[in-house]
């Protein structure tokens, strides 16, 4: 069984109009403890880390920007849940094309292989970029409500995030100069799940920090997210809901 509850922070350009793609690295920790005192058994803890490798383009369009990511190629390991390397192979060339409001939020995004990793990507892509407040300066603070919806034959789900935005002063990092950004956040999540054992309802929440830079430039320099939850998972496999706590971290680079 698995649940990962995390936010993937992150920010693009305040102009987003690159002249090329930008290269990212996706830095993905999650570790989840499951507790099988249901079962009498302790407790099971999974790590899992996945690294994305994407380059994302921008274009300008009629009221905002569209959005088109290539996933360039992939590092999976599930710990205890090992992931057959063709699978993960097949996730290289994998298309995701949308479009974005001004403020930075996703509007639609379509998937050119769906599978049960890409709705991953696609997920984090959703919330790659902040919901940024036109004209906000130094000093300025903002409150931005995210949903998430992720469905794959594995599971459906809908992930709320609530975040404080702060405006900082300018900094530089990995050589590109940007407007320094602190959040923090809570969301909930909701949903279903298959599991080994048979379905499942998972519920859950989590709360956590952000550090990033917006770029000028159409670059998005990098940044750091962190975050913790507790969640159950319930279904007629179990005498009781099992609680999970989870904790993640996610690190955005950038390449070139």
């Amino acid at each position: 069984m698995l649940i990962r509850l995390f936010v993937v922070a992150g920010i693009a350009g305040l102009s987003l109009s690159a002249p090329e793609p930008a290269k990212y690295k996706v830095d993905q920790r999650v570790e989840s403890r499951i507790d099988l005192s249901a079962f009498g058994q302790g407790e099971q803890v999974q790590n899992q880390a996945f690294v994305w490798f994407i380059s994302i383009s921008y274009s300008d369009s009629a009221g905002g920007t569209v959005l088109h990511a290539v996933l360039d190629s992939a590092q999976v390991d599930m710990g205890m849940m090992p992931v057959p390397q063709a699978s993960i192979d097949s996730l290289k060339g994998t298309v995701f094309h949308g479009w974005m409001d001004p403020t930075g939020r996703v509007q639609s995004l379509s998937v050119s292989r769906p599978s049960t990793l890409a709705s991953q990507v696609e997920g984090a892509l959703k919330g790659f970029h902040p919901r940024l407040k036109a004209g906000a300066s130094a000093g300025q603070t903002w409150i931005d409500t995210l949903d998430v919806d992720t469905k794959t034959v594995q599971a459906s789900t809908r992930t709320r995030t609530i975040s404080n935005y702060t405006m900082g002063g300018a900094e530089t990092l990995n050589g590109v100069t940007g407007t320094k950004l602190e959040a923090s956040f809570t969301s909930s999540q909701t949903g279903t799940m298959e599991t080994p054992a048979g379905p499942a309802d998972l519920q859950g929440t989590a709360t956590g920090t952000a550090t990033f830079l917006a770029g000028t430039t159409g670059r998005y320099p990098g940044g750091t997210s962190t975050s913790s939850g507790d969640a159950t998972i319930s279904g007629s496999f179990a005498p009781a809901a099992i609680p999970v706590k989870t904790t993640s971290t996610t690190t955005v680079s950038l390449i070139k």
